[in-house]
């Protein structure tokens, strides 16, 4: 009985939570993220502008890690000679982190409507598409 009692001691509640930046708090910053007591994957989600009415025109998103170069991150939009779009894509991807290790990413994300980071129970289940141990 003392043995589980000592075991539950060392149990981490995972909480739901997020953090979000604006486009302009996450262009061309660097970024200090903690990841919360828990959590073993971060999903991270950006809308990437649509570029469209625009000849050739072209925009891109990205997250990295200063530290290891890893890509959290990227998603772009462009469009031909005419103005249509002819590829877009968000940033959503599922990485996979270390419990309070503190991450320097750097943010490049002018051209989207902002930066969520979100984590839970259900987001540490998910297969990561981006290790970052």
């Amino acid at each position: 009985m003392g043995l589980n009692r000592m075991m539950m001691k060392n149990v981490v509640k995972v909480e739901d939570g997020s953090k979000n930046w604006s486009y302009s708090e996450a262009h061309n910053k660097t970024i200090a993220f903690t990841v919360p007591p828990g959590i073993k994957r971060i999903k991270v989600l950006a809308k990437v502008d649509y570029v469209e009415d625009e000849p050739q025109g072209y925009v891109d998103a990205s997250i990295k890690n200063k530290m290891t170069n890893k890509t959290w991150g990227e998603g772009n939009s462009e469009s031909d000679e005419e103005g249509v779009n002819i590829y877009h894509q968000d940033i959503d991807s599922i990485v996979g982190v270390t419990p309070n290790k503190t991450y320097t990413l750097y943010f490049n994300c002018w051209a989207t409507s902002g930066v969520t980071f979100s984590w839970g129970k259900a987001i540490n289940d998910m297969t990561p598409t981006v290790e970052d141990y």
